[in-house]
Formats: structure tokens, sequence, C-alpha cells
């Protein structure tokens, strides 16, 4: 028969400290709540090494008496809660009194602690769980925490940290998720030295909201403000032309306690049924407020579960709070954000070839031109309208290096997007990419990059035909020799339906073809063929995504791979990366979208291999980059496409696995008109 032992002391503290201690983040989300709990208005959070090498929790609240520290440090010891009844109704984040317990337990210590009534503060230490000393020092009135080599008599738990920026993520995180729910504290929080943010304190929640989670996430917030008897709901709510591609940005708290429910996830994503995009996820910051007794917060020594006394009750709230919101009549629709978001790069092109006139036949010069007249000839020849014409000499404008530079870049991306798209011709093969990112931009290179013709070939300066025009009926292009099967076969243009699907007459056969399938398959095989050679495009101004520290610490581990797609991302702080530079093919407007798509699916895939997180990496990037259903292209573009799909150098489906074209021969035509039997 086995023997039975007592545990002692400190081997009962560790396992205990266990479940309170995961990692650095733990042990600063119960100092701040205690941080919270002492009535503070400014807590600041220091960490080294991810927090393993130190942490430090500072703030201005009521301090602890002298007489009491060493009591605190006593496991189930606490100052929020005194007889069992209390646990019915909890006002405080923290009622368990074990966080400071179990923090000494695997740490060396030190708290330094001040009340409005004594005469000095006092430094008391505790090394293991062992008290070292107690003695006299200075401060204001306020606490500051001092956890040291964390885990350092626990070797079996240091195995199970992830990397220091990681875990430094993990406690960003923890932080912003308080400063979200009390936007009347101001919370500070530095990394390894450097400040990642700083909440003023004011009390508005969009302040805090602004401050940790950045301008892009915040100006698509919806504000919401529901009561439904001692009940509510308030925070904000992510318009549905926002919605991102991973639940990353939900916040939920009850009672200003962050938690972690599906009731609550299940409702807020009900409510947006039919206004909001499939396999797309709405982003909140939300408090739900209810008396103390409708909810039970006792369920894990975490703290991060609750249990509510009716479910179904909570899910109806949430529901009707979110969905009175995003179904207004005054909520952003997608047809606002479009126009709204392309207004002004319409307005600066409209501009551009308003200010810039068309080159006149011209004697040969024998010096170069001047850089600013030839940049005139780099943008498409069109008409501008009389009102809109603006009148004035563009060769006055100062030239300096790197204006010329980003106006280089401009003009090749403006031709890159207005000219018929080039499908035959990948960017690293283009010639004039390579140029437009040269490092040399003096007049004498700009003479060099930029046409010197004043004649512009017919097809590139209107690649768009106008809308008073009609398609050609009957273009004909020739296969490619690469296709036996289609060899001797002429491919008609008929047209193109819902601006989706291209219609073509190849002999005896209607072929439809979805042409962003199509083109993502293209882009597809680019990559995959290129893979370690992508050429990045350097943004002209770098993006800040802001993602969750399970996303930004799976984006920032796989630099490698990023890399060879072509991406260059870097941490920003706080919860933000910078993505400086993208694969080639990919518009701007799509780098942040794209950037969370991968991030999350890089967090969620993690026992991925690589060869798997590489092609779905590359599958993401070819359909941000591929043209998009509902655009209007040339009727040269949507040709050019089905030639090469139909030549078979690409496989008939997309990297998704959907059907590419669909063949309808003139037989199964006649037999549905019944002119064949």
């Amino acid at each position: 028969m086995a023997v039975i032992h007592v545990l002692d002391k400190h081997t009962a503290e560790l396992i205990a400290a266990g479940e309170v201690v995961e990692r650095p983040s733990s042990v600063v989300k119960e100092l701040v709540e205690n941080a919270i709990d002492a009535g503070s208005s400014v807590i600041s959070v220091e960490i080294s090494r991810g927090g393993v090498g130190s942490i430090v929790v500072s703030d201005n609240g009521s301090g602890i008496e002298a007489e009491y520290i060493s009591t605190a440090f006593i496991r189930h010891a606490t100052s929020k809660i005194e007889k069992p009844e209390d646990l019915d109704a909890i006002g405080t984040l923290g009622f368990r009194g074990e966080a400071l317990a179990s923090i000494a337990a695997v740490s060396r210590v030190e708290l330094l602690t001040r009340t409005e009534k004594d005469e000095f503060a006092c430094l008391y230490r505790q090394e293991g769980g062992e008290e070292i000393s107690a003695e006299a020092a200075a401060r204001p009135v306020g606490t500051t925490v001092t956890v040291r080599d964390l885990f350092y008599n626990v070797p079996a738990r240091m195995k199970f940290l992830k990397k220091d920026a990681s875990e430094g993520n993990y406690v960003g995180e923890v932080v912003l998720r308080q400063a979200l729910a009390h936007p009347e504290i101001s919370f500070r929080f530095v990394k390894e030295g450097k400040e990642q943010f700083l909440t003023p304190g004011d009390g508005d929640p969009m302040s805090a909201i602004y401050t940790v989670l950045g301008r892009d996430f915040s100006k698509s917030l919806l504000r919401v403000s529901y009561q439904q008897g001692p009940m509510g709901v308030e925070g904000y709510v992510t318009a549905p032309i926002s919605c991102r591609g991973s639940r990353s940005m939900q916040f939920f708290y009850v009672n200003g306690r962050h938690i972690q429910d599906r009731t609550l996830m299940a409702a807020l994503e009900t409510a947006y049924k039919g206004v909001m995009m499939q396999g797309k996820f709405p982003g909140c910051v939300l408090n739900l407020t209810m008396p103390p007794e409708r909810v039970d917060v006792n369920v894990h020594p975490a703290k991060t579960e609750v249990r509510f006394a009716n479910t179904g009750e909570i899910f109806d709230l949430m529901y009707k709070a979110v969905r009175s919101v995003v179904t207004r009549t005054d909520t952003p629709k997608k047809q606002l954000d479009l126009s709204a978001a392309a207004s002004s790069a319409v307005s600066e092109h409209a501009a551009a070839q308003s200010s810039f006139t068309a080159p006149q036949p011209a004697a040969p010069q024998t010096k170069a031109a001047p850089a600013a007249e030839q940049m005139r000839m780099v943008m498409p020849q069109t008409a501008p309208e009389p009102e809109k014409t603006a009148h004035y000499d563009s060769s006055a404008l100062p030239l300096r290096d790197d204006l010329l530079q980003q106006t280089a870049q401009v003009a090749y991306q403006t031709r890159r997007s207005l000219h018929a798209l080039d499908i035959e011709k990948t960017p690293q093969e283009d010639p004039a990419f390579s140029s437009y990112r040269s490092a040399d931009w003096s007049a004498d290179r700009m003479q060099q990059v930029l046409p010197s013709q004043p004649a512009v070939d017919k097809e590139e300066s209107s690649p768009i035909l106008p809308k008073e025009e009609k398609l050609p009926q009957e273009p004909q292009v020739p296969s490619t020799e690469s296709a036996p099967q289609t060899a001797e076969k002429t491919l008609k243009y008929i047209g193109e339906a819902f601006r989706t699907y291209i219609i073509a007459e190849c002999e005896d056969e209607i072929i439809l073809i979805d042409k962003h399938a199509a083109h993502e398959r293209i882009l597809y095989e680019k990559l995959v063929a290129g893979y370690g050679k992508v050429a990045g495009q350097m943004l002209m101004t770098p993006i800040s995504v802001t993602l969750s520290a399970a996303e930004k610490n799976a984006l920032l581990s796989e630099e490698k791979l990023l890399q060879n797609a072509g991406f260059e991302v870097e941490d920003f702080g706080g919860a933000s990366v910078l993505v400086r530079a993208v694969p080639a093919n990919v518009p701007v407007e799509s780098v942040e979208r794209l950037t969370e798509e991968i991030a999350a699916k890089l967090a969620s895939g993690s026992r991925d291999t690589l060869s798997e997180k590489t092609d779905w990496v590359l599958h993401s990037i070819a359909c941000r980059a591929a043209i998009k259903a509902g655009d209007k292209d040339p009727a040269q573009t949507l040709l050019a496409l089905a030639n090469q799909i139909l030549s078979g150098e690409v496989p008939p489906f997309c990297p998704h696995g959907r059907p590419v074209l669909i063949r309808l021969t003139q037989k199964e035509l006649e037999k549905q008109f019944g002119r064949r039997e």
C-alpha cells in the first residue's frame, strides 16, 4: 500500500502557485488588479526580458499598512472579503488572497508601500516564499511591487515559456485589457526600457481605445449604450464594413472584469448576421454591468471565466444591444465606405491629370529635358474636363531627391493600376520596376528611367475604354503554342457577366471563366515559382496594423517565411506591427486586411508544417493581389487572362480548390432550347 505524505509548506506553495502564475503576464494581471482595487489613478508597468528578468508595478493607491504587509503574503489572506456571504456579491477584481503568496513562492519579491497615515514607507522582501527583511524606506503614498528572477527555483516551468519578445507581448496585452476597462486610470507600459503606450486617464473610453488599439481601429467604432432593467451594455463595436478576419479584437468585460465567454461571443456575432460578410468577425470593447449576485466570478483561479445565473437572459441582452446599433439606417454601409476610401485617390488622380499637359512633338534636344518636364510624360494622357482644370506651372516646383523618388514610385503605381494588366510579365521581369526602386534619383537618372519620347503608344495611353464606347465584339487572339489542344482554335471574346465572369467562344463551346479565381491561380503559380525571390515593394508610408498578442508573436516569429514571400514586418510597440514592404502585386488598400489574415492563420496554425504555412501565406497574397469580382477591366486584359487559362499553363482551379472555368458545348445548349434531342 502506498504511503500517504503530507507535503511540506514550500512544495504545497509551488503547486498552488502553478494554478495562479502560469507566465509573467499572470503576475502582471494579479498585481495590476490589486492596484486597481486600491483606488489608483495612475498605474505603471515596467518589464525586462519579457517579465522573466524583472516586473515593476507601481501605483498611487491607498497602500498597505506596515503591520499587515507580512500578513498579505500568507495564502488566502485578503482585505476584499471577510465571510462566506461576501462571495455572493464580489465587487472587486481580487478576492482569493492567493496572488502575493503564489508570486513570492516562485520569485524574489520586493514590496515598497506607504499609506497616507504612515510617516515613512516600508520595504519588505521575500525570496521563494521565505521572508528576508523589512525596513524603512521612502516613497509617496502608494505601492511598488518588484518581481525578479521569475521561476528561478522552478526550472521545469522555465522550459514552457516562449521567447522574451513573445512573453513581453502577452504582458502588454494584459495591461492593454485593463486600460480598456478603466479609462479613468492612466496606464503606462514600458517594455525593455521603451514606453509602449500611455493612456490619458481622462475617463473617456475612446481615448483609451485610440491609445492602445490605434487610430484605424478606433475610427470604425459605433457607440453602444443599452439598458434593460438592472443590467446594461456600454462600449463600442466595429461597423459591419470594418469587420476583421479573426476574433482577436473582441474584448468583453463584466463589471469591469475582463472575461472570456462563449455566450457573449455568440450573441455578438449573431447580432451581425445579415450585415457582415461571411468569414469576417466583429471587433468590440463592451462592458456588461449587472448586479454582482447574478454572476459567479469564483469559477477559476485566473478569474477569466464566470458563470451567469441566467445565460439566456445575458445572450438576449447582448444581442439586442448590438443589433440595435449595427442595423441603424445611419450605420456606414459598404458602398459609402468604398466611395470614401476611394475619394482621396480619385481626387488626387484628377488633380494630377489636370495639372500635367500632354507633351507636344518637339525638335530633338541635345540636353536632357528638366526632370519636372519628363515627369509629365509618365502620366496617362487624357483630356481633363474644363471645369476641373487647374492652371499652374509644374516646372516651377522645387525638386528634391526624395520628392523625385516618391514621384517616380507614384507614377509607376499609376501606370500599373490604370493601364491594362500585363499578365504575361511578372514585376521581377519588368525593367521599369527595378528602375523605380533605384537609390540614385538625380535628374540624369530620371532621364534614363522616365520615357523621353513625346509620343505615347495608343494602346497604353487609353487602356480603359470610355463609357460611351462599346467593347469590341469579336477580338481574336491566337492561343499560345504551349497548349496543343487549342493550338488551332481561335478564342472570341463575347463579354463579361456581372463584372465577374468572362464569356468567350471557342469553336463549338462557350466558356465561362471566373476572372478573380483565374488571376488568383496565375499569381499563386508565379509566387510558388519565385518563392524566396519574390520582389517586395517598399511602401512610401509604412502601415501600422493592430493585432492580438498571439497574432503578433506568430507573425514576428515567421520573419524568414514572410521575407521569402516579399513581406517586411517589424515590431511597432504595444499591440501593433509595422508593414514596410509587401509583394509587388498587392494593392496598398489591401495591406492591412492581408496582414490580419496571415497573422490570424499563423496564430491558429501553430502545428502546421513550414510547407503548409508557406502554402496558405502564398494563397492569401494571391487572393488579395488578384483582380476582384465587380472591377471594371479592359477587354484586352480579360481576353489575355482567358487565353492563359485555356493554354493549360496553370491548373483550372483556384488555390482554394474552386473551379476556374465552365464549358458549355453547342450541343448542350441546343438541347436546352429543344433544337436537339
